[in-house]
């Protein structure tokens, strides 16, 4: 059994001249989002004065940024979106939104082995699963050839499985003679590799 996993705090600012703030990793989750001016060097280029004077301009984003961006891998904020009231008119205001890129959690279970996935404190958030076999290095080790070449064998409804035995908790447990009925590739030496993210609960 292998797992992987990581987390990494990131901040995109997005001046308003340039109408979209795209934002982009495994899984986003939002910490805080604001829009206004709250110091005089941030997008300040090219900017009379007068235009970043007011550093106590801001009105809070981070509810609508939660509900465009949260627990996705890319999404889009349009300025219009969020100046709409304009908090200070006449400053020259930018958005900057305070993240989490989430790098999914990776288990992969050899077929002869048990799936077991935690999240200590928080809950288990499935994002994809396969078992079947997508390349030939993947629990490999003292198989034969025969086994490992057919890399395009996947069991259909494996997320769904995942999702349904998983799903909000904080552990699980998955066998394999669970997800291999019927069996996708008979005489290939398959795995279930599980992508998921673990998210406060409540989140």
């Amino acid at each position: 059994m292998c797992h992987f996993s990581g987390v990494s705090a990131k901040t995109k600012v997005t001046c308003e001249n340039e109408n979209i703030q795209t934002i982009e990793c495994n899984v986003i989750s939002v910490d805080s989002a604001l829009y206004g001016r709250a110091d005089r060097n941030t997008c300040s280029q090219g900017r009379p004065f007068w235009q970043l004077f007011n550093t106590g301009c801001s009105q809070s984003v981070t509810s609508f940024s939660f509900h465009r961006c949260e627990l996705k891998q890319k999404c889009e904020v349009r300025m219009s979106d969020v100046r709409n009231p304009d908090p200070c008119w006449g400053t020259f205001k930018y958005l900057q939104t305070d993240f989490t890129c989430l790098a999914a959690e990776v288990d992969i279970t050899c077929e002869n082995d048990k799936a077991k996935l935690h999240c200590g404190n928080e809950v288990i958030s499935a994002d994809s699963a396969l078992y079947g076999r997508a390349d030939r290095n993947t629990c490999s080790q003292n198989r034969p050839s025969g086994q490992l070449a057919d890399t395009s064998c996947s069991q259909s409804g494996t997320l769904g499985f995942i999702k349904d035995r998983c799903e909000m908790k904080q552990k699980c447990e998955v066998r394999m003679s669970d997800v291999r009925n019927p069996d996708p590739c008979r005489g290939t030496f398959k795995y279930l590799q599980t992508d998921f993210t673990c998210l406060a609960a409540g989140k």
